[in-house]
């Protein structure tokens, strides 16, 4: 390969690992601080209050002539009537009640229709913490079909774990390309290999 080719394949891997990188901040530095928080779940034990669904609201709802029978159908009905129509999913449902999950990052929303007696309760999780979103945050994800943000976010995602890896081969296509470099480099990528085929295979007995 020309020497100009070498120049023009230089230039687009830096700009490649430059530009990913400064364009997926927020979601490497909210990855990298839940997943430290993660971790380290026993220092947070103590401070950390345990989450629990706490009323918002209940009230009369009676299915007219318009309603769907399809319990996921309905779900999405329930959320436009509440104002909370988003990512979901129905937890159970029988002839009596139906249970849906709305994720919020604030604290996930749970809503029973008892079919019966015709009441719709409203419940979402509390207390909201730092902790608590940090760990909604990292652990948001699926596409969703028909909410834009939830699959804007799945993509972004994807984006993070494709970028990871064009780093990864980025940062070795430079390093290779420093002759001076080369030795420590080349030290650096043995180890992390080493340690990680190691504790990969103590981890499996």
């Amino acid at each position: 390969m020309s020497s100009h080719h070498w120049t023009v394949t230089d230039r687009w891997m830096r700009g490649l690992h430059l530009y990913t990188s400064l364009f997926l901040v927020p979601w490497m530095v909210v990855y990298a601080i839940s997943a430290f928080c993660l971790n380290h779940n026993r220092w947070f034990q103590e401070r950390k209050l345990t989450p629990t669904f706490v009323v918002l609201s209940e009230t009369d709802f009676v299915a007219d002539a318009a309603f769907p029978h399809d319990p996921t159908e309905q779900a999405q009905a329930l959320l436009r009537h509440l104002g909370l129509d988003g990512a979901h999913r129905v937890a159970s449902t029988d002839a009596n009640q139906l249970t849906l999950y709305r994720s919020s990052l604030t604290g996930m929303y749970r809503i029973t229709w008892h079919t019966q007696r015709t009441r719709l309760k409203v419940e979402k999780q509390q207390p909201f913490s730092a902790y608590s979103f940090l760990n909604s945050v990292h652990f948001q994800h699926e596409y969703q079909a028909g909410y834009w943000a939830p699959s804007l976010w799945a993509a972004t995602v994807d984006a993070v774990t494709g970028s990871t890896l064009l780093w990864v081969v980025s940062g070795i296509y430079l390093w290779a390309r420093r002759p001076r470099r080369r030795l420590a480099g080349g030290l650096c990528l043995a180890a992390g290999g080493l340690v990680f085929l190691v504790l990969v295979i103590l981890l499996c007995r």
